[in-house]
């Protein structure tokens, strides 16, 4: 059955319509690797460096490194690359599908303004737009001779709803609507409120599934910070964060007795935040720096815009044929809390040609909190705190100074999955956004970066950077069931292997005065 699904019902029926789930949580989250060439080419490993927008963006106090004022643009070409395949259980065709496009990531500006006041260098103020993530991917899957359906999930999430009441005014989930009005979910025989699907006992069935993905998340950073006698330098950061992002998606099924389905989704979701940053970076001897910031929880107000459409294929209800059934187009607004953040930051610098740098962060992602638009909570912040947990990303970069005008840089970073491990295997039910009933489990995401740079003149300078960024995820169509009581498998749903492999070089402009 739904986790506490009588629960859910009394406390949030219109969010249960549609609302958001613990899966688009995750994804509003979660960060790229983000910032300037020669940040990114060292792996985003300047927490402890400063004097570059990418530190600033990780640790304000990095504001205060700057010994000049500096004007900064930075555009980059993406390739995503998706392959999905078989895993065990799974019948699955190879697909493989890619996306590439160009972005102008970030503009920046920062002011150097040398202080008067005795041990105290600079105060300085700096401005960052910043584009911390795209959505921007396609991908397919495909199947075939399936023991199980999207239409035994949709009997679960239906059982204990009365089918007078099985319409878009009442207190039932869509998906149980257009399930009951397509023809796909029948009156169990002798049980009042239970139902069954409409496959015959054995039947199987050949699904398939498109998603295409859209949109950014974007930042507008606002940072004052200070340079004290050389050896320390602290920061504040103001932030306003935008979400846009939109999905559409096709999930069908051919029956192995001749009939079918097609689910079509359609979300977009935007959204605005704000959130407050601040930093300290300590410089002991020349050669050595330690950095700690903390980036408080984004605080969004979001609306999501959705509907979704069934088409039955060859399917009958008292011996006419079903026709196509849609949802209402609908808003929908509430909030959401993303976690804390804590970065540790070291830096040494080898003489006037190297540095090595290392970040290293922490979320607790278990403190994701949704709550509707009259601020009351939402059930998916229980399954939240027992589906996520802390999870950790490293930074590691180094540079290299072959001349005065030339350099070389290297980076690695590793951002791990924040899930509980009976949840990444698959052993408890997801909670999905309304009639999107497919989503992805991420392993942790990988990040091997390098770059170049070079000085024309004092003032102005050019970088280049590539970025391999690789992921592997399993591909859920729709959530498997457990019996809560007897832990028994109700439906069982089985993933596809989903490999997400994004290509990218950035080139940044930077001149100082």
């Amino acid at each position: 059955m739904k986790r506490n699904l009588l629960f859910v019902i009394a406390l949030f029926v219109c969010a249960y319509a549609f609302g958001q789930g613990e899966i688009d949580a995750h994804r509003y989250a979660t960060h790229d690797l983000s910032g300037t060439a020669r940040g990114q080419a060292m792996g985003g490993a300047f927490g402890a460096l400063g004097g570059d927008v990418t530190g600033v963006a990780i640790n304000p106090a990095g504001v205060g490194v700057y010994r000049a004022s500096e004007i900064v643009a930075n555009m980059s070409v993406a390739s995503v690359n998706v392959e999905t395949d078989a895993k065990a259980g799974w019948n699955g065709t190879p697909n493989s599908l890619g996306k590439t496009k160009f972005n102008f990531d970030n503009l920046s500006y920062v002011g150097y303004y040398p202080s008067v006041k005795s041990g105290v260098y600079a105060l300085n103020f700096g401005f960052n737009y910043n584009r911390v993530k795209n959505f921007d991917r396609k991908y397919s899957a495909s199947g075939s001779n399936m023991s199980s359906s999207l239409t035994d999930y949709m009997v679960t999430l239906t059982n204990g709803f009365q089918d007078a009441y099985l319409n878009y005014n009442s207190d039932a989930p869509w998906l149980s609507v257009l399930a009951w009005e397509g023809g796909l979910i029948n009156p169990k025989s002798g049980k009042s409120n239970e139902y069954e699907s409409l496959l015959s006992e054995g039947e199987t069935v050949s699904p398939k599934m498109n998603v295409t993905e859209k949109g950014y998340i974007e930042a507008y950073d606002f940072t004052l910070g200070s340079n004290i006698s050389d050896k320390f330098f602290w920061g504040v950061t103001f932030s306003l964060t935008d979400i846009h992002y939109s999905m559409s998606s096709d999930y069908g099924e051919d029956f192995a007795g001749g009939s079918g389905f097609t689910l079509e989704n359609y979300l977009e979701t935007n959204a605005s935040g704000y959130q407050f940053k601040a930093g300290l970076i300590v410089k002991p001897i020349d050669a050595l720096r330690l950095g700690v910031s903390y980036h408080s929880p984004i605080w969004y107000s979001l609306t999501d815009y959705y509907f979704a459409n069934l088409t039955p294929d060859n399917i009958f209800i008292d011996g006419s044929l079903v026709g196509r059934q849609t949802t209402p187009s609908d808003n929908w607004n509430y909030q959401f809390q993303t976690p804390y953040t804590w970065t540790f930051s070291a830096a040494a610098i080898i003489g006037t040609q190297g540095i090595i740098s290392l970040d290293y962060e922490t979320k607790n992602y278990a403190s994701m909190y949704l709550k509707d638009r009259n601020g009351r909570e939402y059930s998916d912040n229980q399954y939240i705190g027992e589906d996520f947990q802390s999870a950790s990303t490293l930074r590691i970069g180094a540079e290299y100074r072959f001349t005065p005008q030339f350099s070389g840089r290297l980076g690695y970073a590793l951002m791990q999955n924040p899930y509980d491990a009976t949840f990444k295997s698959g052993g408890k039910e997801v909670m999905t956004a309304g009639t999107v009933p497919h989503y992805t489990i991420d392993e942790d995401a990988t990040y091997y970066t390098a770059g170049i740079g070079y000085r024309f003149t004092q003032q102005f300078y050019i970088d280049f950077a590539f970025i391999y960024r690789q992921q592997d995820s399993d591909l859920y169509f729709y959530t498997p069931v457990k019996n809560i009581e007897t832990n028994e498998q109700i439906v069982h749903s089985y993933p596809a292997s989903f490999k997400s492999k994004t290509y990218k070089g950035l080139l940044t402009l930077g001149y100082k005065f």
